[in-house]
């Protein structure tokens, strides 16, 4: 399978007469893949030191640095500062942590639903705010003076545990409500504490030796009494694996024995439920009990393939005139890891289009072009060198850092938005040009690694960026806000996994395919459920039809660097990439129609109305051929830099 994807990049990767050059699908044939090590990783040695990123961590000896995680802020930073397990929020508070259950505030331009603070436990002799000691995609524990506490996407306590027993202090009075549990009522919320080898009186805690506190919020429906009859052991570790087959299915284990888990309703079905509901920012979640929760999303395919074997004679002319427009320009080349990198995707598209086009002596321009640059990023030690299109490798954070940095790139910020557009470039081209695959490849080989490792290793850590109970990537490193985590560009993060597994098949690296393409499948269907078509059923009162900010405690209709509504939609639409095309096309025409006059408005769009415009061909053949008669007199100061007029037309066509 992963020798046919190679083939087909190499053969000239868009297809004009009957051949789809899409990947083979797996069909019947599964892979799968649990928690694991990275043994037989790329070395990072070949790559100079970055400088110190100067970056506050809370960190115990051994532990990964935990980047572009849900919790990131309680590893890094200023501390304090909230994060969101749902429906739950966290904050370490000095010698001890506040929790409450937050409820969704549905706004006219935001959903949402800050961190409460109904219930702070502070520990005797405990100072500070505590350290991390472990650490997976889903799980986190802190250890605070005696006690250790202990977080899980998507299980709703707060679990405290003592090997050594210790006491806290309590700011609400528990009252006991049954053996092993003890409640108490906090505005319109009633919290209860089930206790094992523990004991409260009042607003004390004791912890004996090997017990435990597990504080959780009574859900809608639900009772105290209930929910903790159904708690098993802490979800402490918990971590996910994969499979793939026809879909893409993740598990996520939580304990060896049934615990209480809060999941979407769309997940529940099958499961022991009836415990309650809580309301929060992405819907209600059905509180169950379980030990593992598994799921399955549609496989999604890797591809840098448009089908254009479907188009008329009038559509292949006007393609062709504009490449040979769009290549006769010198094209701008950043130097940073952004525009730099996205400057390279387009480039890779234009000659993608110039190989089906047949237009040889442009694709051998571009192919020198794009190989001049790619040999600059991918040689080793090029930071020695120079100060930009280089990379260099952060030991303490364990991770790629390269030069320009762009975004606050340098503390892990949005790596999977620059490596992606990087990663398909190298991959486009290397399947071109095997030598230039090997040359660039060791580097290359690292940018793939530090975003998208199938395992933790020395070097870095398991799927940086990815959460995989939500579904999607976070894109702060270090997360310093109070609304938690946050992404702002689905689409590019589907890039990044689609990108990272056309590298992994032009290396042989099954490993890191295989892991790819299950991110891939998970991102492009949380770009869809929460970014592009959501469910906002009992969230009425937020005034629009898609998000364009996902946060821990918030959905945004905002982005960081526009107010106006082309960019709300337009940064999930780009860069307009071949894989896009059919997680695209699965949102309903009547809500991509929509949601493109929105972003549109009266005139056109000064950003990403190229974007707008590929979108609306997606919604059937009267709206493509209104796209396409819009594409042909787009001003070219209304199309993005990291596309062209002859991709835009192609993508329009191939939509047909």
């Amino acid at each position: 399978m992963r020798r046919a994807v190679a083939a087909a990049l190499a053969a000239g990767v868009l297809a004009m007469a009957g051949c789809s050059g899409e990947p083979e699908a797996l069909g019947s044939a599964s892979v799968s893949a649990g928690p694991a090590t990275r043994a037989d990783g790329p070395d990072p040695s070949i790559l100079p030191a970055a400088a110190d990123a100067a970056v506050t961590t809370r960190l115990a000896d051994g532990v990964v640095p935990p980047t572009n995680r849900w919790y990131s802020s309680l590893a890094f930073g200023e501390p304090g500062l909230p994060v969101f397990p749902k429906p739950l929020s966290f904050q370490t508070v000095e010698g001890g942590f506040a929790m409450g259950l937050t409820r969704p505030d549905p706004q006219e331009n935001a959903i949402m639903a800050p961190a409460v603070a109904d219930v702070t436990v502070t520990f005797d002799g405990a100072t500070g705010h505590g350290e991390v000691v472990e650490a997976t995609p889903v799980a986190v524990t802190l250890a605070t003076g005696p006690v250790e506490v202990s977080l899980a996407q998507g299980v709703p306590v707060v679990a405290l545990s003592s090997d050594g027993g210790g006491t806290a202090t309590l700011s609400v009075a528990f009252e006991p409500a049954g053996d092993g549990l003890a409640v108490a009522t906090v505005g319109s919320t009633t919290y209860g504490i089930a206790l094992d080898r523990a004991s409260v009186d009042g607003t004390t805690l004791d912890v004996d030796p090997g017990g435990t506190a597990q504080l959780f919020a009574v859900p809608d429906g639900g009772s105290a009494g209930a929910f903790a009859a159904a708690l098993g052991p802490i979800a402490r570790g918990a971590d996910a694996a994969f499979a793939l087959g026809d879909v893409a299915t993740t598990t996520v284990t939580y304990a060896a024995e049934p615990t209480v888990v809060a999941v979407p309703v769309a997940r529940a079905a099958g499961l022991d439920c009836g415990l309650g509901t809580y309301a929060t920012i992405a819907g209600p979640y059905e509180v169950c009990a379980a030990s593992s929760l598994s799921w399955d999303v549609p496989l999604t395919e890797p591809t840098a393939a448009l089908d254009l074997s479907g188009i008329t004679d009038p559509e292949r002319d006007a393609i062709a005139a504009a490449l040979a427009a769009d290549a006769g320009v010198a094209p701008e080349l950043p130097a940073d890891t952004y525009f730099g990198a996205k400057a390279l995707y387009r480039l890779a598209n234009l000659l993608q289009l110039a190989d089906a086009l047949g237009e040889e002596a442009v694709a051998e321009q571009l192919a020198g072009t794009l190989a001049e640059q790619l040999d600059l990023w991918g040689q080793a030690d090029g930071c020695g060198e120079r100060a930009e299109r280089c990379f260099t490798y952060d030991a303490t954070l364990r991770g790629v850092v390269g030069l320009a940095t762009a975004f606050g790139s340098e503390q892990f910020n949005d790596h999977h938005f620059h490596y992606g557009y990087l990663l398909y470039a190298a991959a486009v081209a290397g399947a071109r040009d095997p030598e230039l695959a090997a040359r660039i490849g060791p580097v290359m080989d690292l940018v793939a690694e530090d975003i998208a490792a199938p395992g933790t290793s020395d070097a870095f850590p398991v799927r940086r960026v990815f959460d995989p109970v939500e579904g999607h990537s976070w894109a702060s490193g270090i997360s310093p806000f109070a609304d938690g985590n946050n992404q702002e560009s689905s689409s590019e993060a589907v890039l990044a996994w689609n990108a990272a597994a056309l590298w992994a098949d032009l290396r042989g690296d099954d490993a890191l395919g295989a892991s790819a393409r299950w991110m891939l499948s998970a991102e492009a269907e949380a770009a869809t459920r929460l970014w592009l078509a959501p469910d906002l059923t009992g969230l009425e009162g937020y005034g629009h039809s898609v998000v364009a900010i996902q946060w821990g405690a918030k959905r945004d209709y905002a982005t960081w660097f526009s107010a106006e509504p082309s960019a709300m939609l337009g940064i999930q639409l780009i860069p307009g990439q071949p894989a896009a095309m059919a997680y695209l096309d699965a949102v309903p025409d009547r809500r991509i129609v929509s949601s493109v006059a929105e972003a549109w408005g009266t005139s056109t769009p000064d950003q990403f109305a190229d974007y707008l415009l590929m979108y609306r061909a997606l919604a059937g053949d009267a709206e493509r051929a209104a796209a396409w008669s819009a594409a042909l007199a787009l001003p070219d100061t209304a199309i993005d830099d990291g596309d062209s007029r002859a991709w835009m037309l192609a993508w329009i066509a191939a939509a047909g």
